[in-house]
């Protein structure tokens, strides 16, 4: 037998804690890894243009010291502001490269996240799919992986760039003189300080404010949709309260966050602007008694003021990256959950022969299946029924190994599922299911789903069998037709059949049926039933069915009850018993016995049996 490694059953979704600023740092360089020299090319241009930003200063400091001159050479001032000038436009031009290259990294990172997503959800347990839903999902995928661009297009570049050039400043300030130098940088201390203590528990406020958004949007558009259903019941009083009562504490997380922007805005300007304040009456006082040069004083003049940037950008960076934060979180939660194991060594079967030994499936504590036994021989009908909740459709789910069974084993020509590879499966045990998704494309391509070498012939062939051929020829341009938005301006059952013929030229030995014909109108339900037909001669076929009346020629039929077969037979067998199946179908048919004729046509079932 093929070795694996059991996965652990996946919690419940959760927003993990995001780490402080160093870890968000971390993990966005960690997202860089692949990319190391365009991201450094982006990090080299942040820095020129920050240092062309001093050279700049510098052309202005010189300026000021010819006009103090007794004589001032203005052709040495007009080459001066030249220099400016130029140093200016060198210093955007820098800029905007490494705006240009850290956008296209962005681009590129946020691509390779969505392939990554992308492809681990589809090696991920169905249970992850119900617990996250397909909301939250899509605001994963799509939302959250947009808002990685921020902190890789600009947070990294720029706070590399933003604290490189005023630290380079003070050095050099404390270098040509230390008293100044320490006068200037003292509203900066006092500035971090009391940035630190406004900011403390940023993260936690960031956390609530995204947990607070996501519920009240998610309630208030349940709140629209259900507006016609509340009017009915004459709750829709009620239910604005109840949405009024959420936005309230929405804007009361928004009413915090704002408190303690104001709180450090207000505590860092006063810093800030305090820096000359000092610097200036010291420096005039230092120049009096001959202590400094002039042209010290003119640097420090010209140099202090950008010190406040120390300050002035952290709380933006702080409340970006505390965002960041929560988004890497989010992501890496989603990537954490634990894929179904692939085999070391995978087998592939010898016979098609399906057994469930002693199968069993929970959710959380409760147990959706317990103890199931059942072989489906080659070639036979096995329906599925009982009431909602009773286990069929996870049952079936787990043929399709959407998830691996907590006890027992599903095996195929006496091969686990877990042993097969995925492609194994796949070629062995095809699906229609109850809701089937058409993506965007033409109907050809949608076909080509299942079998990416079909011939137009072939798909003339499918279409014809799934009783599809004349809705689809009466499309604009035929299989070429682009279906767009799911395919909604087809009916379901139009739909349906497409999805019968996808799984006609899919050709799996093995079909698993989930009440495709509950949501058709009597016409299209014998169209489908058709179909149908057509798709399980010569097939293994495990059905689904709410509707007795589809399913009496089906070899055996199980009942399910609480996650157990209650019961199992033929039609006429369980009939005879008086058990639950003779209940079902006394409820469903007013006690009547009933014709033959499962959902699959007569001809068809015994052309499956043989």
């Amino acid at each position: 037998m093929a070795r694996r490694v059991s996965a652990p059953e996946p919690s419940a979704p959760s927003s993990p804690p995001a780490g402080g600023l160093g870890a968000t740092f971390a993990r966005l360089a960690g997202l860089l890894r692949t990319r190391p020299r365009a991201m450094a090319a982006a990090i080299a241009f942040g820095l020129l243009a920050a240092l062309l930003g001093l050279a700049w200063q510098l052309g202005v400091t010189r300026l000021i010291l010819d006009a103090l001159e007794p004589a001032p050479d203005r052709a040495r001032m007009g080459w001066t502001v030249a220099g400016i000038a130029a140093l200016v436009v060198a210093g955007r031009l820098a800029f905007l490269g490494s705006t240009a290259l850290s956008h296209s990294i962005a681009v590129d990172v946020q691509r390779d996240l969505r392939l990554a997503l992308a492809e681990h959800l589809a090696r991920v347990p169905a249970a992850v799919f119900e617990r996250y839903g397909g909301k939250a999902l899509r605001r994963l995928v799509l939302d959250d992986v947009e808002s990685i661009e921020d902190g890789i297009a600009h947070l990294v570049p720029e706070a590399t760039a933003t604290f490189t050039a005023p630290l380079i400043v003070l050095v050099g300030l404390f270098a040509l003189d230390w008293r100044l130098a320490l006068a200037a940088a003292l509203p900066i201390l006092l500035g971090l300080a009391a940035m630190r203590a406004t900011t403390r528990g940023s993260a936690d406020i960031t956390r609530a404010y995204y947990e607070r958004s996501a519920e009240t949007a998610a309630r208030a558009a349940e709140h629209v949709a259900g507006l016609p259903t509340l009017r009915l019941f004459d709750e829709d009083d009620r239910a604005l309260a109840r949405l009024r009562d959420m936005t309230g504490r929405y804007l009361a997380v928004i009413g915090d966050c704002v408190r303690r922007v104001l709180r450090a805005s207000a505590l860092l300007q006063v810093c800030v602007t305090s820096g000359l304040l000092i610097v200036l009456p010291l420096g005039l006082w230092l120049l009096a008694r001959g202590d400094l040069p002039v042209a010290h004083l003119v640097l420090f003049v010209v140099f202090a003021p950008s010190l406040g940037g120390l300050v002035t950008r952290p709380p933006n960076f702080a409340f970006r990256f505390a965002q960041q934060g929560e988004v890497l979180a989010r992501l890496d939660a989603l990537l954490a959950e634990a894929p179904l194991p692939l085999p070391a060594a995978p087998v592939s079967p010898a016979d098609r022969t399906v057994r469930f030994e002693g199968v069993g499936f929970r959710r959380g504590e409760r147990k959706v299946l317990d103890g199931i036994d059942l072989v489906l021989e080659p070639g036979t009908v096995t329906a599925l029924v009982g009431a909602s909740g009773a286990g069929k459709t996870t049952l079936a789910n787990l043929l399709l190994r959407a998830q691996d069974p907590h006890e027992g084993r599903i095996t195929i020509g006496g091969v686990d599922l877990r042993d097969m590879a995925p492609d194994t499966l796949h070629a062995l045990v095809g699906t229609v299911p109850q809701h089937p998704w058409l993506f965007t494309g033409t109907v050809a391509e949608n076909l080509r789903l299942a079998a990416p070498e079909a011939t137009p012939r072939a798909m003339a062939e499918a279409l014809a069998r799934a009783r599809a051929a004349d809705f689809v020829a009466g499309l604009p341009g035929g299989v070429e037709a682009v279906l767009a938005g799911g395919g909604a301006a087809l009916s379901g059952g139009e739909r349906q059949r497409l999805s019968v013929a996808r799984a006609i030229l899919r050709d799996a030995p093995i079909l698993v049926l989930d009440e495709a014909t509950a949501a058709a109108d009597p016409v299209n339900e014998r169209e489908i039933q058709r179909a149908l037909g057509a798709l399980a001669r010569g097939r293994t076929v495990l059905v689904i069915a709410h509707r007795l009346a589809s399913i009496v020629d089906a070899d055996r039929i199980v009942v399910l009850d609480a996650g157990r077969i209650a019961e199992s037979g033929d039609h006429a067998g369980l009939l005879a018993r008086g058990g639950r199946y003779a209940r079902y179908w006394s409820l469903q048919n007013g006690g009547a016995a009933g014709p033959g004729g499962i959902g699959l046509p007569e001809d068809a079932h015994h052309a499956a049996a043989r």
